[in-house]
C-alpha cells in the first residue's frame, strides 16, 4: 500500500516534470521563432531605408536639374520678348478687391 502510494506520488513527479519540460520547451521555441521574425523585420528595414535614401538622392538631383532650367528661362524673360508674345506694360498698378462685409459679392478696381 505505502508503495502504491509512493509510485503514484513519482507519477505525478515525472507527469509535473514533463509538462513543465513541454511548457518551457514550448515558450523557448516561441520566443526563438519570435527573435527571427523581429530580426528579420529589422533586415528588412534597413534595407527599405537604404533604397529610399537612394530614391530621395535621385529625387533631389532631379528638383537640382529642374531648378537650373527654371532659373535659366526666368533669366531669359525681358521686356522685349513680354512685348513680343503680347503683353503691354501699364503706367499703374490695377488690383482687383472682394468686399467680404457684404453678401453680395462685388469687385471693385483700386488704382495706385
Amino acid at each position: 500500500m505505502v508503495a502504491q502510494i509512493i509510485k503514484k506520488q513519482i507519477e505525478q513527479i515525472e507527469y509535473r516534470e514533463k509538462k513543465i519540460f513541454w511548457v518551457l520547451f514550448s515558450l523557448f521555441a516561441f520566443l526563438i521563432v519570435s527573435y527571427g521574425i523581429l530580426v528579420n523585420d529589422i533586415f528588412s528595414n534597413g534595407v527599405s531605408q537604404q533604397n529610399m535614401e537612394k530614391s530621395i538622392v535621385s529625387l533631389n538631383s532631379d528638383v537640382n536639374t529642374l531648378e537650373f532650367q527654371y532659373l535659366g528661362l526666368k533669366n531669359s524673360i525681358t521686356l522685349a520678348l513680354a512685348e513680343s508674345k503680347g503683353f503691354v506694360s501699364v503706367a499703374t498698378d490695377k488690383f482687383a478687391v472682394v468686399n467680404s462685409v457684404q453678401k453680395n459679392l462685388s469687385l471693385s478696381v483700386n488704382e495706385n
